[in-house]
């Protein structure tokens, strides 16, 4: 009964963190999703670049409810959430604006490589510097929850060389951002409602693997512990 009892427990533990870590995900992050529901991504494009830099903090926030509940089983998910939330502002803002700008400019470049009549060539390496900022990206928010005595420009430097040299599971994490980007252009709310909180709970879990080298001495004995 108490074998039971533990399996239907750890059911209702995930049901709540799906559903906790969406809800804050979809109020910390409104405008986004507000301007990627309702308006033409052609008419919003600009705006909702430069609201994404709201998912730096949420997206911290999720990795540290993501963390809890693995390293330590925790599920105070609104408190480990908002807190992380309020508090990484100073260190995610800048790398944050960083992608967003980035993406800006390899978009840029696209379209003018387009207008150029030579997109063909463009293309390819304008995909693999997309692939390769998402994967640092992914691998510098958990080394920014993990790591906070490390500055943000260390854990950018060491994310972005650590996900190159593990091609394997940063490819893994890509295919599912597609996976879950696919899912929230096709349906939006259920793609948003539903698919994001697991989507980023394995890209987490992928980042974390790369970013294993820099984990503390605790949680990487718990990281082998449970592969």
């Amino acid at each position: 009964m108490k074998g039971l009892a533990g399996v239907f427990g750890a059911i209702f533990n995930v049901i709540y963190l799906v559903v906790g870590v969406n809800l804050l995900l979809a109020v910390t992050c409104a405008p986004v999703w507000v301007l990627a529901l309702f308006v033409p991504l052609k008419n919003s494009w600009l705006w909702l670049a430069l609201s994404g830099i709201l998912l730096a903090p949420a997206l911290a926030g999720a990795y540290a409810v993501f963390r809890g509940y693995r390293v330590d089983e925790s599920i105070t998910i609104f408190k480990t959430f908002l807190t992380t939330w309020a508090t990484s502002w100073p260190r995610v803002w800048r790398p944050g604006l960083c992608l967003v700008a980035g993406a800006l400019i390899v978009g840029l470049d696209v379209y003018v490589m387009w207008r150029w009549g030579m997109l063909m060539a463009a293309l390819p390496v304008a995909i693999l510097l997309v692939a390769v900022a998402l994967a640092t990206a992914c691998v510098a928010w958990v080394g920014f929850a993990a790591r906070p005595d490390l500055g943000w420009w260390d854990v950018v430097k060491g994310s972005a060389v650590l996900a190159v040299r593990q091609p394997g599971w940063s490819l893994l994490t890509l295919i599912m951002l597609g996976i879950g980007a696919a899912a929230a252009w096709v349906q939006p709310i259920i793609g948003l409602g539903l698919v994001v909180t697991p989507v980023l709970y394995v890209v987490w879990s992928n980042s974390r693997q790369i970013f294993a080298k820099f984990l503390p001495a605790s949680e990487l004995a718990d990281q082998e512990a449970k592969p």
